[in-house]
């Protein structure tokens, strides 16, 4: 058997224990919120997440390699830099448990739905953008292209490399994800200008339209429609609830749609290995 075959057709219940991968996977989890914090940070400052390394914002000294080991090295550490001792902020470690959990509920759901390790590939793809997204969304109000294209060009090599369906070709498979984010980007596109155009005001960004384009080249068109339903209830009862207890949903009109998207692909993800697992 190849490595592809083990990749992509092996259960990940024959090849590890499940307890010894319950603690894998929540290492990694925490691993990967850790690089989400910096790209969280430094994305919209248009800083590198790669070649610039990790460092204390107030004194800047370079932050040492076994205090970077998630959540044990801010404990270590009391939350403050070793260098200037200034404090650092808690969402760190919010962060690096958050997605530890985010990550080890479904890759134990997988475990169990007989997944194999590229149904792991497609979760940390998944991760690395509805959370990022989520929160500069949130803070920032849009969806940086780094992130929204990232996440086209990996759902439709993902798609290609892994195939998405049994009985399909490598090819066939290429097609579904290219038609699933094409039909995202038009289709929201078009919403969204027929939208402005009644409201006489724009109602969603162009990161919302790419967005739906990774969640298209990802989950392909009955994917896509599922979660562009579920985000847009999520989204009528934010603004509800928003407009109930604040009185004002925004300045501009726009709704920030990365967080409703992120929650409803996660949450019908998490439903579909549910469903394979029990």
């Amino acid at each position: 058997m190849s490595v592809y075959d083990i990749i992509c057709a092996m259960p990940l219940a024959d090849l590890i224990p499940l307890g010894v991968y319950i603690v894998f996977a929540f290492i990694f989890g925490s691993c990967l919120g850790s690089f989400l914090n910096v790209c969280i940070w430094r994305i919209p400052l248009g800083e590198s997440v790669v070649f610039v390394p990790s460092h204390c914002p107030k004194c800047n000294h370079k932050i040492r390699w076994f205090d970077n080991v998630p959540v044990i090295g801010f404990l270590a550490l009391g939350g403050k830099c070793r260098d200037c001792k200034a404090p650092i902020s808690p969402r760190y470690i919010i962060m690096e448990l958050l997605v530890g959990v985010l990550f080890t509920v479904p890759a134990v759901l997988i475990y169990m739905g007989e997944g194999a390790a590229k149904d792991l590939i497609s979760l940390t793809i998944m991760l690395s953008v509805v959370v990022p997204c989520a929160f500069i969304d949130i803070e920032h109000r849009k969806l940086p292209d780094k992130l929204t294209y990232f996440g086209m060009i990996s759902g439709v090599l993902f798609n290609w490399v892994f195939i998405a369906g049994r009985g399909m070709s490598h090819a066939d498979s290429l097609l579904w994800s290219l038609h699933g984010l094409l039909a995202g980007v038009i289709g929201l596109g078009v919403f969204a200008w027929l939208t402005g155009k009644l409201m006489k005001k724009r109602t969603l960004g162009a990161g919302d339209v790419k967005y739906a384009g990774f969640i298209g080249a990802t989950c392909g068109m009955p994917g896509l429609l599922i979660i562009l339903a579920t985000a847009s209830i999520l989204a009528v009862a934010g603004w509800v609830m928003a407009a109930v207890f604040r009185k004002k949903v925004s300045s501009d009109g726009m709704v920030p749609f990365g967080p409703y998207l992120g929650i409803a692909f996660y949450v019908i993800y998490l439903l579909g290995w549910l469903s394979a697992a029990i």
